[in-house]
């Protein structure tokens, strides 16, 4: 007999050797044994202890569930969907087994069947706050904004501002990428309902109410917390923003001068300036402040070059405009192939 037969041989005796030790044992003895292995990460002696507990008491919920258990902390979420599966057949009203079985499904990205069981869950276990934060999650990738904005209730009210600031950024840049902006309205007047004195909360509604173009409700909300704190940058940068759109320039250029008096490097900044600028017709300043704001590598490039491009071509340079639109262009500004087409056709030179 070769050395691999050999091997192959003693292992078989040995699970043989233990699974008649094992079969000595009670029911309880073989589900505690098999808890305690889990909990010590030996999975393998923890299986063959469940496996043994299942075949003595096959109506037992308690150990299909539990083999279910060691099966997630094994990776194997296929096999334990299966052991939940038959724990919630045996009996449906042990609510751990849908938490579980939410558990084993968001892991193999079974985003609908793990939304169903975490519903499930909480129907029977409301009361859960980790429960209410995996629905949270899901329901946040899910789109099933109802069920965000139920759950961000019910955990700011149990959990107050610890779990506001870990979450509400959460929400904002979900939201911000979606453009669902009327649903996140939703959740932030009911959240500010809670505690209407909640700055963060009102910064946030004051930045949606923005982001859906309501620039002259953005403006009141922004002037009524800027009595309380009249130095808030975040909330005076808004100001000036919705100025700006609503055709305020003067009174939009006079902010962002004053936000960069405190903030000289911000590229950002500059590029605002820079445009509110060129509304304003001054050209040459357009032009310097976005040249500022291109050099100091701002977080909106294609921007800052559109509008120097604009602010050149005023200035009777054709050609270095045409080239800051091309910029633009290939850093991703739509627009800027409308000034592309219109003025840059001919190729014409460097004025």
């Amino acid at each position: 007999m070769n050395k691999s037969a050999q091997a192959k041989t003693l292992i078989l005796v040995t699970l043989c050797s233990m699974n008649a030790l094992f079969g000595q044992l009670s029911f309880d003895q073989l589900m505690s044994n098999g808890v305690r292995a889990d909990e010590k990460g030996q999975y393998d002696e923890a299986l063959i202890n469940l496996n043994l507990a299942v075949d003595a008491k096959p109506e037992d919920d308690m150990a299909w569930l539990t083999r279910g258990i060691v099966r997630i902390h094994m990776s194997d979420f296929s096999s334990a969907v299966v052991d939940f599966n038959k724990a919630i057949y045996l009996n449906p009203s042990r609510s751990k087994s849908y938490l579980y079985r939410y558990i084993a499904y968001s892991r193999t990205e079974n985003y609908q069947f793990a939304f169903g069981d975490i519903n499930h869950y909480l129907g029977l276990a409301p009361s859960d706050t980790l429960g209410r934060v995996y629905r949270l999650e899901i329901a946040l990738k899910l789109k099933e904004y109802d069920a965000v904005n139920e759950d961000m209730i019910w955990l700011y009210k149990t959990m107050g501002d610890f779990f506001l600031k870990d979450y509400l950024p959460i929400l904002s840049t979900h939201f911000d990428a979606s453009k669902k902006y009327t649903d996140f309205q939703k959740i932030l007047i009911g959240l500010k309902q809670i505690n209407p004195k909640e700055m963060l909360i009102s910064e946030s509604l004051i930045q949606n109410t923005y982001q859906m173009g309501q620039f002259e409700l953005c403006l009141t909300q922004v002037d009524e917390i800027l009595k309380q704190d009249p130095q808030n940058q975040s909330l005076l940068k808004l100001k000036a923003d919705a100025l700006f759109y609503l055709n305020h320039i003067a009174e939009s250029e006079a902010i962002y001068q004053t936000l960069l008096a405190g903030a000289p490097n911000d590229g950002d900044l500059m590029a605002d300036y820079g445009h509110c600028l060129l509304q304003l017709e001054r050209y040459n300043d357009a032009d310097l402040w976005l040249s500022k704001s291109i050099k100091s590598k701002n977080s909106t490039p294609a921007y800052a070059y559109l509008g120097r491009g604009i602010a050149r071509y005023n200035m009777g340079k054709i050609g270095v405009a045409c080239a800051d639109w091309e910029r633009s262009l290939l850093l991703g500004e739509k627009s800027a192939s409308k000034w592309l087409e219109k003025h840059c056709q001919e190729n014409p030179t460097n004025k």
